[in-house]
């Protein structure tokens, strides 16, 4: 394409490029293959060129440019140590949670999505599968918020004998934090973070529970590290969670590569 470029600018004698007053290069859509050289202002006259270039996909590989699909495959990789807990293709493993009005989840392409409540507020599923540790655990998974400013990778997790919830982008897109502590859920307890939360972006979410402490880290972000001694720890009022559970909050989300791994 450059050589092609190369030899219009050589027919239109572009060697007085450098007395031109102004020059625009437009590059309307790389993508479909064109771009558009407008050349103005000559000599206090004005010219206008227009030149399409189409890439035929004569070059080789290695010159082609790399776009990725949002549509395409996501294949997990999972580090050793590590149990995934989808596979990528189906609900395997777990159950819609019925809170009522409620979307429907579903997995493509390797991602789970939870569509937005239709009439109600939440969406989710919850783990029916094997049994998981309650305690000395990791989970690791990738959160993105499709459509809405809400929870779009809300994790409720077990804590002992009880339950806890990791809120991600919850009251209009950017806290996080845990709920519940001593009664005081994410927005207003010892680990509410102000995050800017992006809409499709993907972010890395990790968890870590052990008999005395709960740690959390969203992106780059040491959302939660708290020692439980003495603590009340438990779920919001209303809380649907009688298992590992992932929801969203008027909002659609979607989660990919989540495991977990047993901790000495």
């Amino acid at each position: 394409m450059i050589k092609k470029m190369i030899k219009i600018c050589k027919d239109l004698n572009y060697k007085t490029i450098n007395k031109f007053k102004y020059i625009q290069f437009n590059t309307v859509s790389r993508s479909h293959g064109f771009t558009i050289l407008h050349v103005l202002r000559s000599y206090g006259l004005t010219i206008f060129f227009t030149c399409i270039v189409f890439s035929c996909g004569s070059r080789s590989q290695g010159q082609r440019e790399q776009v990725v699909a949002e549509d395409s495959q996501f294949i997990q990789i999972v580090p050793e140590g590590w149990e995934p807990l989808m596979n990528g293709e189906t609900l395997a493993g777990w159950e819609i949670v019925r809170y009522g009005g409620e979307g429907e989840p579903y997995v493509k392409n390797g991602v789970l999505t939870l569509p937005m409540a239709y009439s109600g507020n939440s969406t989710g599923v919850r783990w029916i599968g094997d049994s998981l540790p309650v305690n000395n655990y990791a989970i690791y998974y990738e959160a993105r918020r499709v459509e809405g400013n809400d929870i779009f990778g809300g994790l409720s997790f077990p804590y002992g004998n009880t339950f806890a919830t990791l809120i991600v982008g919850g009251w209009g897109g950017a806290v996080c934090g845990l709920s519940c502590i001593d009664g005081n859920d994410a927005s207003s307890n010892e680990t509410t973070k102000y995050i800017n939360l992006k809409d499709h972006q993907w972010y890395p979410v990790q968890l870590r529970v052990t008999t005395d402490s709960i740690c959390a880290v969203i992106d780059t972000v040491q959302v939660v590290d708290i020692a439980t001694a003495g603590k009340k720890i438990h779920l919001r009022g209303g809380t649907l969670a009688s298992s590992l559970t992932l929801t969203t909050y008027r909002t659609t989300g979607e989660i990919r590569n989540f495991r977990i791994k047993k901790l000495p």
